[in-house]
């Protein structure tokens, strides 16, 4: 019995703990909003999960928990693609570094 998740899950997943991140400082740079959507497009995320996307980065629907466990896995890459959404927008404050260290502890 595989215990690989389905294909795009993991992107999904990531997507969804991208969205609580961009949001942590109470808003979303037009930057990040469209880094986050370029992202999802470019991992095959379906429409229905682009549309949930969208609906989050404009404050229209609730942010979903992401599967922490099924990250963990992957760490090094979920670290990579946070600090990229944090980067795009081309600031790095200390609260969204402080971001970045919360998440790479809980990923261990």
């Amino acid at each position: 019995m595989s215990t690989e998740p389905p294909p795009g899950q993991f992107a999904f997943e990531l997507v969804k703990l991208l969205l609580q991140v961009a949001w942590a400082d109470d808003e979303v740079a037009r930057e990040e909003a469209d880094a986050l959507l370029s992202f999802g497009r470019k991992r095959g995320l379906s429409e229905e999960q682009l549309e949930l996307l969208g609906n989050c980065l404009a404050g229209r629907a609730p942010l979903p928990l992401p599967n922490i466990g099924l990250l963990k896995a992957r760490r090094l890459e979920v670290l990579h693609a946070i600090k990229e959404l944090l980067t795009s927008d081309l600031q790095l404050p200390a609260a969204e570094e402080a971001i970045l260290a919360q998440i790479s502890a809980l990923l261990r």
